[in-house]
């Protein structure tokens, strides 16, 4: 039989091998990131309906013009593909300037129809009693011109004013830029030419304007706007 002090020896001895081993488990969580949804496409800009399609354009111009032609003696345009081309062709160079002779220029309009008014209001600065050409009214006397009988028009957008490239030997257009070209070409000058071609208002009413004479705010208004730049003709 063992002696009492050894008893307490094994027991000490069992005592240090019965610490219980401490296990630690690393548990890591995944926290998912946002989901990112696809950002909607940008909105493109309206265009005006008289600018967006071709079917359109080509008729609000005739329309638009050979009212004015009706109002004034002139025979009703008809289309002419060969001087569209040559109108696009000069639209998309963006220069505020012209191509050649019988042709109509205009900017920066919110639709056709208001830059082919813009051209046939000049005729309230018309001189009708002493017809001739000037700058102011050159427009409306090609609009009108008896003896012009096709036309052919194109439209551009030039950017906004705020993108024009500064150049000091051509002027940038800017905006929806509207070209357009008549045959055979008006506004030739001696002789009777403009006494032939460029008639007094025979319907619609009487002319609006005599001897230099406004009739309406609306009028004043436009002009003063293409004055200050707001709108452009050429």
């Amino acid at each position: 039989m063992p002696k009492p002090s050894h008893i307490i020896l094994l027991l000490s001895s069992s005592c240090i091998f019965a610490i219980p081993t401490l296990v630690i488990f690393t548990v890591t969580v995944s926290v998912p990131g946002p989901t990112l949804l696809p950002l909607p496409p940008a909105a493109s800009p309206t265009i005006p309906p008289s600018y967006a399609s071709d079917k359109v354009f080509h008729n609000t111009i005739l329309a638009a013009t050979n009212r004015y032609r009706r109002d004034h003696n002139a025979t009703a345009l008809t289309w002419n593909r060969t001087l569209e081309a040559s109108s696009r062709h000069w639209a998309r160079q963006c220069h505020w300037a012209h191509s050649t002779s019988g042709e109509n220029l205009a900017m920066g309009y919110a639709n056709v129809t208001a830059a082919v008014q813009a051209w046939g209001d000049e005729r309230m600065l018309f001189d009708f009693d002493k017809p001739r050409f000037t700058h102011e009214t050159g427009h409306f006397s090609q609009l009108v011109w008896k003896g012009t009988k096709t036309v052919g028009c194109a439209r551009f957008h030039c950017g906004d004013y705020a993108n024009r490239v500064d150049d000091d030997d051509v002027d940038d257009a800017y905006g929806w830029y509207v070209v357009c070209q008549y045959f055979p070409v008006g506004n030739i000058v001696g002789g009777k030419f403009f006494e032939e071609n460029v008639q007094a208002r025979v319907s619609g009413g009487a002319a609006r304007v005599r001897s230099g004479m406004y009739e309406g705010w609306e009028v004043v208004v436009t002009l003063f706007a293409v004055l200050v730049g707001v709108f452009g003709v050429s």
